[in-house]
């Protein structure tokens, strides 16, 4: 499907005839956690050819970018510590598999964006077995040790080295020695053989960007690697950039704040919303004005941040919402109409639960330090209601004895794309229908945004573009609320139920939001 029968399909969800669809479509990225996405092959485990079988439904929903966990081969299920940083995860596939994704992506006009942790590696990394007790080896300085023989490393990653690997593994990490020199020039030449693979100064076969997990400063601010953002970032980023200048650096901002230092002293293209999850998250209409106005005042000119409700690091937004339906519409709403560039989680748009557990804190493992209670948040997307049906990767479930946590939804529960597609109402077409209002209306999709008013439990943002602007209003409450609040005259309500009463007050149905269009 190219783009322009995926836009068509978008746009017949969008009403009135007189708006003109913006070219290309406004950015949307959509997050996969690529073992629980989606399975080809029948073993269970989500994979990248699992991946490129699902881009048209992806287009469908208006998905632009798609941006993937770590790749490397490692022991761990979330692949954010690498046994080994070339190459992919046999159980994802081969570089021949993630070639053909990035080439059918890259003809239907998508991107994608690469996942990279390099700050640690695992035991079995060829830095640590060559390195340890052998100062003079060729990996020697690659990593942090206490001493000159290498025998004590430096835990800096929750003070320690030890950790408890699903399902029942315990395996170390080891901290790389980012202040010294090779190790920089190691991972320049690294993500650059990801932009360009064949090094022919073309990168239109590479990928279109990366999200660098735990970004620091001061990595876990243990004073051991510090001035990060300018000393090792920057100069990685200048080169990647001198590569090719459309390349997307997103930083995820490791203390989850508004990201202003890793724009002006890490070069990064974006960082994530973290101030607007958390007022989301709370339903804190306050807190989501403070939010944006700061959001405002944080990312310069030209650059942008990734708005978003949940990630694999955060409980599901369906999980704090209790399913509720209208909430769960206005979680679509605060995604996709705010502002920046939107990111949704795999699963979210079909109002999938899940939160951390500390049930395996009762068996005795460290919870700090075991991956497994972060399974509920990264569990197999719900193609069909059967959570074991083929395609549904459902890799946690082969080991029973190690995983003793419910799936957070059951078959039959309506959250599945078999029981949503088409279906007048559901979360997934309230998603299809607002990014079908974004890719109609360039003030949403592509206007920058301020408060216009708060009050109580509700907020009146602007989206303003050169062909126009747009008004929405978000309430955060559980019950009706009007104010008097300001509206041009010849506004335009496009979607959503708030209008004006008797009293002349703007009146908005609980946890709601209602987009207004007006002429430039």
């Amino acid at each position: 499907m190219k783009w322009g029968i995926a836009l068509a399909a978008l746009l017949a969800l969008a009403t009135p005839a007189e708006a003109r669809p913006v070219s290309p479509p406004p950015e949307m990225v959509y997050h996969i956690f690529v073992r629980s996405f989606a399975d080809s092959n029948g073993d269970r485990q989500g994979d990248l050819i699992g991946i490129r079988q699902r881009l048209d439904y992806l287009q469908r929903l208006g998905v632009t970018t798609v941006m993937l966990t770590p790749l490397y081969p490692s022991q761990f299920y979330h692949n954010y510590f690498a046994d080994d940083f070339e190459g992919i995860d046999p159980e994802f596939g081969t570089m021949a598999d993630f070639a053909a994704l990035v080439r059918d992506a890259h003809a239907r006009g998508m991107k994608i964006v690469l996942d990279e942790e390099i700050q640690y590696v695992s035991d079995r990394h060829e830095w640590r077995t060559a390195s340890a007790g052998q100062p003079e080896s060729a990996y020697g300085k690659f990593l942090l040790y206490r001493d000159g023989t290498n025998r004590t490393p430096v835990p800096t990653l929750l003070g320690t080295n030890d950790f408890i690997v699903w399902p029942g593994q315990k395996r170390q990490v080891f901290t790389v020695n980012l202040a010294e020199p090779e190790v920089q020039s190691y991972f320049a030449r690294y993500l650059a053989r990801w932009a360009d693979p064949d090094g022919d100064g073309d990168p239109s076969d590479g990928v279109d960007g990366f999200r660098i997990d735990h970004m620091m400063d001061d990595l876990d601010n243990a004073g051991v690697l510090k001035d990060l953002l300018a000393g090792f970032w920057a100069p990685i980023i200048t080169k990647l950039h001198g590569l090719n200048p459309k390349l997307t650096i997103i930083a995820e901002q490791a203390d989850w704040g508004d990201g202003a230092a890793f724009f002006a002293r890490g070069k990064v293209d974006r960082v994530f919303a973290f101030p607007i999850w958390h007022a989301a998250g709370k339903l804190d209409a306050a807190g989501f004005a403070a939010a944006i106005a700061g959001s405002n005042t944080a990312v310069p000119a030209g650059r942008s941040q990734l708005v978003f409700v949940e990630n694999h690091d955060t409980p599901r937004f369906a999980h704090g919402a209790a399913r509720r339906a209208e909430i769960l519409r206005l979680g679509a709403a605060i995604t996709l109409l705010t502002g920046w560039v939107p990111s949704l989680y795999y699963g979210q748009e079909i109002g999938m639960s899940g939160t951390q557990t500390d049930d395996y804190a009762a068996k005795g493992d460290q919870p700090a330090n075991a991956d497994a209670r972060d399974i509920p948040l990264r569990q197999a997307f719900r193609w069909v209601p059967d959570p074991m049906a083929a395609g549904n990767a459902a890799w946690y479930r082969q080991y029973p004895e190690a995983y003793h946590t419910p799936d957070s939804n059951d078959p039959g529960d309506g959250v599945s794309v078999a029981e949503q597609d088409g279906r007048p109402g559901s979360l997934l077409e309230t998603y299809r229908k607002l990014a079908a209002l974004r890719a109609r209306w360039p003030a949403l999709g592509y206007g920058e945004t301020r408060v216009v008013a708060q009050e109580k439990n509700l907020v009146l943002i602007e989206r303003r573009a050169k062909a126009g602007k747009a008004l929405v209003l978000f309430n955060f409450g559980g019950a009706d609320e009007s104010a008097s609040l300001p509206l041009p005259s010849g506004a335009v309500r496009r979607y959503g139920k708030a209008r004006r009463n008797d009293a002349g007050l703007l009146a908005a149905p609980p946890y709601s939001a209602t987009v207004w269009t007006t002429a430039p």
